[in-house]
């Protein structure tokens, strides 16, 4: 999966053909720069695609795909929505206060919202990058997500390695990085003109 993910974001960098590298690929708008990484994993729930990296004769007539989906993504989703909800209050007003403590909030949140009870004496917060590197824009693995998942529904899940969607993809997306408004991206992937505004409808 972290594979996959990666390779996404790879693809993004590589396939980016902006007059400017500083928009180029992963240079793009926070909150669609997980878009290409997600839906990568998505491709790991096809049977088609899997077999491509069979050498021992695997059949997609007895495969119904998503095996290898991870038993823990509901759990993963949790996480996400509470270091969301983490990283808004850490680049809220409250952190200007000098009394401010990130880790007593984090306890707080974890105690009252998680799934397991924090740990006295960690401070985990300290070393995950993305709570301070994505500025309080850590929704965008949700966000993403969801939109990630419409694509691969609505393109790419009944054909996965078919080389004009691949290309559709790759020239209404992968290539412009930073360089146009994602939404327009979206709109002419999708070929849904209602994205346009990126709006709350949209």
């Amino acid at each position: 999966q972290t594979l996959f993910h990666e390779m996404g974001h790879a693809m993004h960098s590589m396939i980016g053909r902006t007059e400017y590298h500083n928009v180029s690929g992963t240079r793009c708008a926070t909150d669609f720069v997980e878009l290409p990484s997600i839906l990568m994993e998505h491709f790991l729930s096809s049977p088609t695609v899997l077999s491509l990296f069979d050498t021992n004769g695997f059949s997609t007539d007895s495969q119904t795909g998503n095996n290898h989906r991870d038993p823990c993504h509901f759990i993963d989703t949790h996480s996400s929505v509470l270091l969301s909800v983490l990283d808004q209050i850490y680049h809220s007003p409250l952190a200007l206060d000098s009394e401010f403590d990130s880790t007593a909030v984090l306890a707080y949140l974890t105690n009252t919202r998680g799934l397991i009870p924090h740990t006295p004496g960690t401070s985990f917060q300290t070393q995950f990058g993305h709570l301070f590197g994505y500025g309080a824009t850590y929704y965008s693995y949700l966000f993403d997500r969801a939109i990630a998942s419409y694509v691969w529904r609505h393109i790419f899940s009944s054909s996965p390695v078919e080389r004009e969607l691949g290309e559709r993809y790759k020239r209404e997306v992968l290539s412009y990085g930073g360089g146009k408004n994602p939404w327009l991206m979206l709109s002419a992937l999708l070929k849904m003109p209602a994205l346009e505004g990126g709006d709350a409808a949209a």
